[in-house]
C-alpha cells in the first residue's frame, strides 16, 4: 500500500494538475488525521484548510472508511464544500433547513456518500442522532471553525458544546480534525481540555501579506457615509472591485446600504432574519447575487463571516468597530482569498463602544440567574414553556433563549414537547460558572481595550493582530498596511461630494411607529384599542439631528429649533389625519420636557394640547425593562386618563421623546381609545431601537 504522503500527492496532482503542491503544513496534517490523530489545524484564511480534511476524508475512504461527519456553522460555507468536494470526486451531501423535503432520501443515503456536512445545531436534533448512529465505520469527524467549542472563542456557539459529547459517543480510534483561523493559546488550551492533551496542534503565520489595512480616525456616521460613497465611486481600486462592508446592527446595514443605493452602487443589506413581502427567508438569494457578481456590495452584520468563501472579493470595510481583533482578523479575511491585492479600512465613531458592551453584557451568563431558572423550572413538576418561565424574570426573550440553550447544552435542562425540565443526572456548579463567567467578562472587557488600542496604533496593524492572536509569525511588519506604507490609501476630502448628501440623508431618517396587535400574554388587543401607524422624527440617535435631540433631552428643555423642526415634519401628517389635539406620555423624571414641545407644536399648528394622561408613580425605567410583560405592567401600572373629555370623539397626536418597544405607546394609546378617544397616532422623536 503506497503512503499517505504518495496517496495525497496523487490525488491532489490529478485534481488540481502536475504542478500543484502542498502548502507548508498540509501534508503533515493530512497524515496526522489519517493516522487517527487528535489535529487541530490553525492557519491563516485562504490557506486550504478543506483541502486537508478532503484529501483525508478521500484516502480513508479508499481504505475502507465510512462517511466523514464535517460539522460547519454556515449554510454559504456548505455549497463551497460541496462544490470543493466534488473536484476531488467526493460525493457530499448535506442536510439543512434549505434541503427538508429531501432530508428522507439523504438519511437513507448517508452509509453510501463520502462526507456528510451538518450544522452544529443539528447536533441537538434526536431523529438525526440516531439516523446517525445507524451508519457505519465513521472514522473521521470534522470541526470547521473550531475555535467556536470554546467559551474563549471570539465567536463562541453553545451549540458548539453538542460537539464535545458527539465525539464522547465515538470510538477513541476515529481521527478528529479542527480547522479554525482565529485561536490564540487561551482557546487552543480550552479544546485541549475539551477534545483531550493528545490534540497535535499545526500552526502557521497569520500575517496576510496581501491585505492593506488603513483605520482612520472616528468619524461621525455621516462623514463614514460620504467616505465609503465617495471610495467606491471614484477610487481606482475600490471602484471596480466586490467587497463586504460590516455593521454593528441590522438597522445600521439597512440604513447603509439604502444610502449607497441612492447614489447607483448596486448593494444589499444581509443579517439574519431577512424575509420578502411572502415570509420567505431571502438570506441564500442575496449570496447567490453577491457570488455570481449581480450584486456588488453587501453590507452585513457578522451573520457574512466564519466561512464564506468567494475568492475575489476586493475589500472589507467596516462602518463601526468589530466586537474585538480577532473577529476582525476573521472579517478581513473574507478579501483576497485567491491571493490577489485588497483593502481592508476600519472605520469607527462615537456609539461603536456603546454597542459592543451591551453586546458583553447581552452574552453574560450570570450563574445566580442561571441558578434561579433551574429553581423556577425544577420547582414544576409538569415543566415549563419558555414564555412561562419568561414571567418570572426580568429578560428579553432573546436573552432567555440564550441562557436556556447554554443549560440545554450542557445537559443542565432537557426538553419534552416544548417543555423544560430539570436534568435529573447534571449538577449546576453555581461557584465553578461564576469563576467562568468573571473570567469571560474580563477577556471580553480586555479584549475591547486591545481594540481601542489597536485603533491608535502608529505600528504595523496586521503584526498587532497576530500578536493578538498569539500567532508564530517572525515577521515585524506586513509591509503593506497605511503604517508600513506612511500613508492613507484613502482619505476624506473637504470638499467630498457626498457629505451634503450623507448628512440631508441621515437627517431625514424619518420612521414609522406600527402597532402592536398583541399584549404580553398573547391575547389579541381589541381592534378597538390599536393605535394608527406612527411616526418617528429618525431611526438614528446619532445622526445629527438625532444627537441634538438627545443632547437637549438630557439639558430638560427642547430648543426652538427643534419645535421648527417638529412642527415642519407633523403639519402634513396632522392635516392628512384631521388630528385635534396632542397629548403627550407623561414623566416624573421630566415633567416639563414633552408637554412643553407638545403646547409649542400645538400652538404652531392651532390644535389643542392636553394633558389627558397621568403619571400616577415614578415606575422604572422602561429601558430597565427588558421584556413583553414586564414593559407592558410598568406602565399599566403607573398611567392613567385624567381629562377624559379632551380627547372623547378626537383624533388624538400621542408624543414622546424615545420610542423603542412601543409598549409606553401601546398602553397609552389604549387607556385613550378606551375612554373614548376616536383615532390615535403615536409620534416620537427618535426610536432608539438597535436592531
Amino acid at each position: 500500500m503506497d503512503s499517505i504522503q504518495e496517496c495525497a500527492t496523487e490525488i491532489l496532482k490529478e485534481t488540481y494538475g502536475e504542478a500543484s503542491e502542498f502548502r507548508e503544513g498540509q501534508l503533515e496534517a493530512i497524515t496526522a488525521v489519517v493516522n487517527k490523530q487528535k489535529t487541530l489545524v490553525i492557519q491563516k484564511t485562504g490557506w486550504g484548510k478543506s483541502i486537508v480534511y478532503f484529501i483525508a476524508t478521500k484516502i480513508l475512504r479508499e481504505r475502507g472508511a465510512g462517511p466523514t461527519i464535517i460539522i460547519s456553522p454556515l449554510l454559504a460555507l456548505m455549497h463551497n464544500q460541496i462544490e470543493a468536494a466534488g473536484r476531488l470526486g467526493l460525493n457530499v451531501v448535506t442536510i439543512n433547513s434549505n434541503n427538508r423535503d429531501d432530508w428522507e432520501a439523504i438519511y437513507d443515503a448517508f452509509n453510501e456518500v463520502d462526507a456528510i456536512i451538518v450544522s452544529p445545531e443539528k447536533l441537538s436534533n434526536a431523529e438525526f442522532i440516531e439516523r446517525l448512529s445507524a451508519v457505519s465505520d465513521i472514522e473521521m469527524v470534522v470541526v470547521d471553525e473550531a475555535h467556536s467549542i470554546s467559551d474563549w472563542g471570539h465567536d463562541f456557539r453553545p451549540d458548539y458544546q453538542r460537539i464535545v459529547y458527539l465525539l464522547q459517543s465515538f470510538p477513541d480510534h476515529i481521527a478528529i480534525l479542527g480547522t479554525t483561523a482565529t485561536a490564540n493559546d487561551r482557546v487552543i488550551q480550552d479544546i485541549k481540555d475539551q477534545l483531550g492533551d493528545d490534540l497535535q496542534v499545526f500552526r502557521g503565520d497569520l500575517i496576510r501579506d496581501n491585505i492593506s489595512i488603513q483605520v482612520n480616525a472616528a468619524q461621525s456616521k455621516v462623514e463614514r457615509l460620504a467616505f465609503i460613497t465617495d471610495a467606491l465611486t471614484r477610487h481606482p481600486f475600490l471602484s471596480k472591485k466586490q467587497g463586504i462592508i460590516y455593521c454593528l446592527t441590522k438597522k445600521e446595514c439597512d440604513s447603509v446600504a439604502y444610502f449607497l443605493s441612492l447614489q447607483g452602487i448596486s448593494v444589499t443589506a444581509y443579517y439574519s432574519g431577512l424575509q420578502d413581502v411572502s415570509g420567505e427567508d431571502m438570506t441564500e438569494d442575496i449570496l447567490e447575487g453577491f457570488h455570481t457578481g449581480m450584486t456588488r456590495v453587501i453590507v452585513s452584520t457578522v451573520k457574512l463571516g466564519m466561512g464564506y468563501d468567494k475568492s475575489d472579493i476586493g475589500f472589507v470595510i467596516h462602518f463601526q468597530l468589530p466586537q474585538n481583533l480577532i473577529a476582525y482578523y476573521q472579517q478581513i479575511g473574507r478579501a483576497g482569498r485567491d491571493g490577489s491585492s485588497a483593502l481592508a479600512i476600519l472605520l469607527h465613531g462615537e456609539e461603536d463602544e456603546e454597542i459592543i458592551k451591551s453586546f458583553i453584557e447581552g452574552a453574560n451568563k450570570d450563574p445566580e440567574l442561571l441558578q434561579q431558572i433551574l429553581q423556577v423550572i425544577g420547582d414544576s413538576a409538569d415543566g415549563l414553556k419558555r414564555n412561562e418561565i419568561l414571567q418570572h424574570f426580568n429578560l428579553n426573550v432573546t436573552k432567555l433563549a440564550s441562557v436556556l440553550k447554554y443549560l440545554y447544552v450542557h445537559n443542565y435542562i432537557y426538553t419534552e414537547k416544548s417543555k423544560y425540565y430539570v436534568h435529573p443526572k447534571h449538577h449546576f456548579d453555581a461557584a465553578g460558572n461564576a469563576r467562568i463567567q468573571k473570567q469571560l467578562n474580563e477577556t471580553r472587557l480586555a479584549e475591547l481595550d486591545n481594540l481601542k488600542a489597536f485603533i491608535n496604533y502608529d505600528g504595523c496593524y496586521m503584526k498587532f493582530i497576530a500578536d493578538e492572536l498569539d500567532a508564530p509569525d517572525t515577521k515585524e511588519r506586513c509591509g503593506i498596511c497605511a503604517h508600513c506604507r506612511n500613508r492613507q490609501f484613502l482619505t476624506l476630502e473637504d470638499d467630498n461630494p457626498y457629505l451634503e448628501q450623507a448628512k440631508e440623508f441621515k437627517n431625514k431618517l424619518h420612521g414609522v411607529i406600527t402597532p402592536r396587535k398583541r399584549w404580553s400574554n398573547n391575547k389579541k388587543v381589541d381592534d378597538a384599542l390599536v393605535y394608527e401607524l406612527g411616526w418617528t422624527y429618525t431611526v438614528d440617535a446619532y445622526s445629527p439631528i438625532g444627537r441634538r435631540f438627545m443632547l437637549e433631552r438630557e439639558q430638560g428643555h427642547f430648543s426652538d429649533k427643534t419645535v421648527t423642526t417638529v412642527t415642519h415634519f407633523l403639519k402634513e401628517h396632522i392635516a392628512a389625519n384631521d388630528i385635534e389635539v396632542i397629548t403627550g406620555v407623561p414623566s416624573l423624571r421630566r415633567p416639563t420636557l414633552i408637554p412643553e414641545l407638545g403646547r409649542k407644536v400645538a400652538d404652531n399648528l392651532g390644535i389643542t394640547y392636553s394633558e389627558a394622561l397621568e403619571k400616577t408613580a415614578q415606575g422604572m425605567p422602561q429601558k430597565e425593562m427588558h421584556n413583553s410583560m414586564m414593559q407592558e405592567n410598568n406602565v399599566r401600572e403607573t398611567l392613567k386618563v385624567s381629562q377624559t373629555e379632551a380627547v372623547q370623539g378626537k383624533n388624538v397626536l400621542l408624543m414622546d421623546d424615545l420610542v423603542d418597544s412601543r409598549w409606553t405607546m401601546t398602553v397609552a394609546a389604549s387607556l385613550l381609545l378606551d375612554q373614548g378617544a376616536a383615532h390615535v397616532y403615536p409620534f416620537a422623536l427618535v426610536n432608539i431601537g438597535n436592531d
